[in-house]
């Protein structure tokens, strides 16, 4: 996809990978608009960019609801669609609060899930447009301390290779980034001493498991990915074995339904 011109969307967008990204679709000519909670950061990331910018709270229904065709409001139509919101867990599942895996899994996975479909409404009638969702290597690979995030991540990674299948023909993209460590703010809120999750780190560093990403490179590979239409994104490289293994029952399951005709999905509003 050509992005000089297009409309982009970035959930999560007033820092981190989403901010990043933000930068990087403005760079190649798109016109950006960024959704978070915090009103000061979220200004500040769309003036730098000469984008706009929308208040939302993902973990509120109503908000989730309503998101898409706020956005459609400002922006006329979209072409890139970012799921990146989200929420980690670093403490053991047995001992995380019930209102701690309800807001997760609202977080990472119902609100990408809904606004994906909402979304879906707008690309499939003019069969065309592109959808990221921003998932983990923690989506492929158990982690103690991570668990309830690792559950949410799969199950994203999961539904977007899903839905891949169904919308084969109909001109739309999926894109599934998964990086390992990031360096952004919520790893650091992860990475403690005296964290639940410090003896697993603490082994997987002496692995040379646990690489740390710049942020920067992951965002500029995921504006790459959308515009080189590719499937996936995933570094560190050295964790190209746990996604092969991983994606292989998934390719044997499209190997399987080469030649079946799927009925195409309903045309939603345009």
């Amino acid at each position: 996809m050509d992005l000089q011109g297009k409309t982009v969307v970035i959930t999560g967008g007033s820092q981190g990978i989403g901010e990043h990204m933000a930068v990087g679709f403005a760079a190649k000519g798109a016109s950006v608009l960024v959704v978070a909670r915090g009103e000061d950061k979220l200004r500040a990331v769309a003036e730098r960019i000469g984008g706009d910018h929308l208040v939302a709270d993902l973990s509120s229904a109503s908000h989730v609801d309503g998101l898409v065709d706020a956005c459609l409001e400002r922006l006329g139509h979209i072409d890139v669609w970012v799921n990146n919101a989200g929420l980690e867990t670093s403490d053991a599942f047995a001992d995380t609060d019930r209102d701690v895996v309800r807001a997760v899994n609202r977080l990472n996975l119902e609100a990408p899930m809904l606004l994906t479909r909402d979304v879906l409404d707008h690309m499939l009638p003019r069969r065309s447009g592109h959808i990221v969702q921003i998932s983990s290597q923690a989506g492929v690979v158990p982690f103690p301390g991570f668990t309830a995030y690792c559950g949410t991540k799969a199950g994203l990674t999961n539904f977007t290779e899903s839905l891949r299948l169904e919308l084969k023909g109909c001109g739309v993209g999926l894109t599934v980034v998964a990086p390992g460590p990031v360096a952004t703010d919520m790893w650091d809120r992860a990475d403690y001493k005296g964290s639940y999750l410090e003896p697993a780190l603490k082994r997987f560093r002496i692995l040379q498991q646990l690489p740390i990403i710049p942020v920067e490179k992951i965002a500029a590979q995921a504006v790459a990915a959308v515009e080189g239409d590719r499937r996936h994104v995933r570094l560190p490289r050295r964790a190209a074995i746990y996604h092969a293994l991983n994606n292989l029952p998934r390719r044997i399951v499209e190997l399987g339904l080469i030649g079946v005709k799927l009925r195409r999905p309903a045309v939603g509003r345009s």
